[in-house]
């Protein structure tokens, strides 16, 4: 049993590790898509910001171009915080378009809009919500000074409809980017942690929980039908001793081997977990008992095949032994058929091992 743990503890460990890769990757991906949305959004506005005549602007916005290339580039390399480096940038323009062109045109909405996108970063939480503060007292100031103050570039009513429509769209395409793909991202996220809860991590076959859950079902409809089924647990032969001569990773490695020369063994309906450290259990379908049989045998002769090659040339041979039990009227709950399948495991090695036996009843 400490031997089980201690592969649990190793999967976790793993498993930490992928899902940290994966979230970086997306983060990346979402950072990426981002900067160049505002990067291809900021020079279309090139030529708008031309037409509008206040040079501070048309100068701000070619700076604002140049800094979403800097942030795709910090994208690359990864620095945190870039997310919000960016936010930052796109707040300061929309803050000063306001300032000159008025309220009337929009751009008040990209710090409305930026709310949600600073809370994907990676930053400090007490950071974010900074950031978000800030955003909502510009907003307010901004408001204020629109109703108090002329804009200082006066438009056509036109051109104000033209870059309100613009702004709008712009804001509405990235919230809506935004949302889709953390929406997409928490959907596989959950399926992702669904076949996780229900797989073991070194052999990716099913685990305890998930193996009793199938065949609890399974067997329920077995009795309802009255058809035929059977339950087999496998055993690898003197486990312990091979990590305790060898080590966890050789000891991970027949784990592996087992699982693949069972695989190989079994048909394609047949229900097949790891119950424990160095037990399996599989469930069968439609079997009596002699087919049952033919069946473990099976699983147990493709195991005796199974070589590992050690650093020092020398071959590690690996056998199990097998307990097979069949549904019948005292037998008929899933821990009971456990139960039985145990004794019968235990004729097995007390027979000498790598055997298999069918419990007397």
């Amino acid at each position: 049993m400490p031997h089980f743990w201690a592969d649990v503890f190793r999967g976790n460990e793993q498993l930490f590790a992928y899902d940290h890769r994966v979230s970086d990757r997306k983060f990346f991906v979402f950072c990426r898509n981002m900067f160049a949305f505002a990067l291809f959004g900021h020079i279309l506005f090139i030529p708008i910001f031309y037409l509008l005549g206040n040079p501070l602007i048309f100068t701000n916005n070619i700076i604002a171009v140049f800094l979403d290339m800097v942030c795709l580039w910090a994208n690359y390399k990864k620095w945190h915080g870039r997310l919000l480096i960016w936010a930052c940038e796109i707040a300061l323009h929309a803050f000063f378009c306001v300032i000159v062109f008025g309220w009337a045109q929009g751009y008040s909405y990209y710090l409305l809009a930026l709310v949600p996108i600073v809370f994907y970063s990676r930053c400090r939480f007490s950071a974010r919500l900074i950031v978000s503060g800030s955003l909502f007292l510009a907003t307010l100031f901004l408001y204020h000074y629109s109703r108090t103050h002329l804009p200082i570039t006066e438009t056509r009513y036109s051109m104000t409809l033209f870059v309100y429509v613009c702004n709008l769209l712009a804001n509405f395409v990235g919230l809506s980017y935004a949302s889709f793909y953390y929406r997409r991202y928490s959907d596989r996220l959950e399926h992702e942690l669904l076949k996780l809860a229900q797989t073991d991590v070194l052999t990716g076959i099913h685990n305890r929980r998930s193996f009793e859950h199938q065949a609890t079902n399974a067997l329920e409809h077995h009795l309802l039908e009255k058809e035929a089924c059977a339950l087999f647990i496998v055993d690898v032969d003197h486990f312990k001793r091979i990590n305790d001569s060898f080590g966890h990773p050789v000891g991970d490695q027949a784990l592996q081997r087992v699982t693949e020369a069972c695989r190989r063994s079994l048909r394609a309906d047949d229900l097949f977990g790891r119950i424990g450290g160095e037990e399996f259990a599989v469930f069968l379908s439609h079997t009596d008992s002699l087919e049952a049989m033919r069946i473990a045998e099976r699983v147990r002769q493709n195991i005796e095949l199974c070589r590992i090659e050690l650093s020092d040339k020398t071959r590690l041979f690996l056998t199990v032994s097998i307990g097979v039990t069949v549904l019948h009227a005292t037998n008929h709950t899933l821990s009971q058929m456990m139960s039985s399948a145990d004794q019968a495991l235990y004729q097995a090695k007390n027979s000498g091992r790598n055997r298999v036996a069918l419990l007397n009843e």
